[in-house]
Formats: C-alpha cells, sequence, structure tokens
C-alpha cells in the first residue's frame, strides 16, 4: 500500500504530461508509447527493488530481535537448568528484600548442593554429572510454589528464596525437599552395567533479620550448609 501511495505522484505527473502531448496537434504517437513503455518500466523495477528492500528489512528485524532476545535470555537463566543464573536471583531477592521491610513477611535463604558430586563426576563422567543437575533443578521446581524463586548458583549448588506469612514455611518445604530427593534416583551405566544412582542433597537456610542484605544472608546459609554437610550429608540445618 505505501509502495502504491508513494508512486502516485508519478502516474498522476505522467498522465499531465500524456494530457500535455495530446493537446499538441503533431505530436508522436509512437514517441509517445515509447515514453510510457519507459515510465512504466521503470515504476514496475522500482516496486519490485522497493518490495525486495522491504522484505529484507523485515527479515533483518525479525532475526535482531530473536539475536536480542536469546542474550537477554542468557544473561538472566542458566543455559543446563534453565533457572535463573547467579545475578538474575540476586536482583530477585533484593526486590524481595525490600518488599519484606514494607510487608513484615518471613523471608528465607536456602542453599543446596548435591552430596558427593565430584564423585559422581570422576565415577560416571560429566555427561552423567549434567544429567544430575538438570533433574535436581527440574524437581526442585516441581516441589515449589509458583511465588519462589529458584536458581543455580553455580556448579551442583542451588538457592531459593521463600516468602511466606508462616514463619515454618521454610522448614516445611525444606522438609519435603529432603523427602523426595531420599528416593531420588537416576540410571546411570557403568561398564556395561546398568545401575541406579542415589541424588541426596544437603541443605543450609536462614531467616532474615533487619539490616540484612543478600550478602550477609548468603554467608549465614552457607555456614548452615557447611554444618549440614559436616553432620553426614542429606540432612538441613537452619540459622537464624
Amino acid at each position: 500500500m505505501n509502495l502504491v501511495i508513494s508512486m502516485s505522484p508519478v502516474l498522476y505527473l505522467h498522465g499531465k504530461h500524456v494530457a500535455h502531448y495530446k493537446n499538441i496537434a503533431s505530436f508522436n504517437t509512437q514517441l509517445l508509447i515509447e515514453e510510457q513503455d519507459i515510465v512504466y518500466n521503470a515504476l514496475f523495477y522500482s516496486f519490485i527493488f522497493a518490495f525486495i528492500i522491504s522484505i529484507l528489512i523485515t527479515f533483518l528485524a525479525f532475526f535482531l530481535k530473536k539475536s536480542y532476545l536469546e542474550v537477554e535470555n542468557l544473561s538472566h537463566f542458566d543455559g543446563l537448568t534453565g533457572l535463573y543464573n547467579r545475578l538474575m536471583f540476586m536482583s530477585v531477592f533484593q526486590k524481595e528484600i525490600q518488599k519484606v521491610k514494607r510487608n513484615r513477611d518471613y523471608l528465607f535463604l536456602v542453599i543446596l548442593d548435591i552430596d558427593d558430586f565430584k564423585p559422581i563426576n570422576d565415577t560416571y563422567g560429566h555427561l552423567i554429572g549434567d544429567e544430575a543437575i538438570k533433574i535436581t533443578a527440574s524437581t526442585l521446581q516441581q516441589l515449589l510454589r509458583a511465588s519462589e524463586s529458584i536458581a543455580r548458583f553455580g556448579g551442583d549448588e542451588f538457592i531459593i528464596s521463600i516468602v511466606d506469612q508462616d514463619k515454618n514455611a521454610a522448614s516445611t518445604i525444606v522438609n519435603r525437599i529432603l523427602n523426595e530427593f531420599n528416593n531420588k534416583t537416576i540410571p546411570v551405566s557403568r561398564n556395561h552395567d546398568q545401575q541406579e544412582l542415589q541424588i541426596n542433597l544437603s541443605i543450609g537456610y536462614t531467616l532474615y533479620r533487619n539490616d540484612d542484605d543478600f550478602k550477609t544472608m548468603l554467608q549465614r546459609a552457607d555456614q548452615a550448609l557447611y554444618i549440614s554437610k559436616e553432620a553426614g550429608k542429606n540432612t538441613a540445618t537452619f540459622l537464624a
């Protein structure tokens, strides 16, 4: 439509030009036909050229938008699990802190990792290790509510934020996670022998205190996770 509109002045001027020739008694009909052919051919090829350019611009805009979305996705999400990455989680968590300061809800930070993950990699290889991470991520997502945020924090480590009016909400969710992973296995092959690999987790978590920030809460949750590891793994520790 835009191409037709842009060519209308040319067609109008050409029509005036033809009318002017017809008012001349001795105008050359053959010359007029040749001029008309030149004008129509020029308009036709201009239309084709403009049409091709518009298609190229449309495709370019599409691929630029797709590339932008891919870059944005990489900047927010972990490539292996599809969960938030560390930076995105930190941004979300800072907003949660601001919310609980206003509405007085309870905010928990939970950090967990897969027990004996290095031996899994060493024994079965990194592909099995990656599979263990992906299964852990998808299982955790299924166990959490939509209001909870989860991220892959690095390696086999995951981090969760929980906001609730119930002070016992975090312990309920943590126990649910531990119970689920007490029975979580993945099929693996070792020396052509099919086996079931058990996945267990150690967990540390803490509660938001006045004047806390992400760093201070992470330090406490990390300390709690260390206590769980020292206690024999496959357990959870809370530090207020």
